[in-house]
């Protein structure tokens, strides 16, 4: 039973559940099919291209997130810590796939609800269903912002940008693999100076440069 109440505040904690009672959660999850997993380290919850017939939230555990630029040039690869939810606004739309890949870190719990269930709980529960408007208008707007926002003048805080538009969030460790003319490229710029500012920032132990790989400890270091 005790397991089960932990399941229940777990659940409470998910953007699309706050706001509801245990209660009310308790009679959802009696009327709902909801499909819990466990995971352990290693496995591959979602891969990128695959469809998105359900919304998968994160209950426990680490995730390793990998998404790839869409000609494969470069990747970076970050972390998705519990609770989460895994890609919603993929579950409609215009592109119903993945366009992240997402392996377990750690040993996880998953939550799964079906398209067909989303829909009907999204119908019976005001909350859920504002809760899931909220999210999809909040990444809307975001991804309207970006385009309007200001370009730095120096060249590493522009690389700071570019590396957190690609980000599911601005902070954790990061792994972007880019060769040097790739991001020059990307920035406008040169390779001479990309590798100045990148060993600038290396002397500053905000990343760690390997050999078409900038590793990122902790990237809230690096926007402060």
């Amino acid at each position: 039973m005790n397991s089960e109440y932990n399941i229940y505040d777990k659940i409470l904690e998910l953007p699309l559940f706050q706001g509801l009672s245990k209660y009310e959660l308790e009679s959802i999850v009696g009327q709902r099919k909801f499909g819990f997993h466990k995971m352990v380290e290693g496995k591959t919850v979602a891969k990128e291209g695959s469809p998105c017939h359900s919304l998968q939230f994160l209950l426990n555990g680490i995730l390793t997130v990998i998404t790839t630029a869409d000609d494969h040039g470069y990747t970076l690869t970050e972390e998705m810590t519990a609770p989460n939810i895994l890609q919603p606004e993929h579950l409609f739309g215009l592109s119903q796939r993945y366009s992240r890949t997402f392996i377990t870190k750690s040993p996880c719990s998953i939550l799964a609800i079906e398209k067909d269930e989303v829909v009907k709980l999204s119908k019976d529960s005001e909350i859920f269903r504002i809760n899931l408007l909220n999210i999809l208008s909040t990444q809307s707007q975001k991804q309207q912002r970006y385009p309007w926002h200001s370009q730095s003048s120096q060249l590493d805080r522009r690389i700071i940008k570019f590396i957190e538009r690609h980000c599911i969030r601005p902070a954790g460790p990061k792994q972007l693999k880019i060769k040097m003319e790739r991001l020059a490229h990307e920035l406008n710029d040169s390779r001479l100076n990309i590798s100045q500012a990148l060993n600038m920032m290396e002397s500053q132990e905000l990343v760690i440069l390997h050999r078409g790989c900038i590793e990122i400890p902790a990237f809230e270091r690096l926007i402060m």
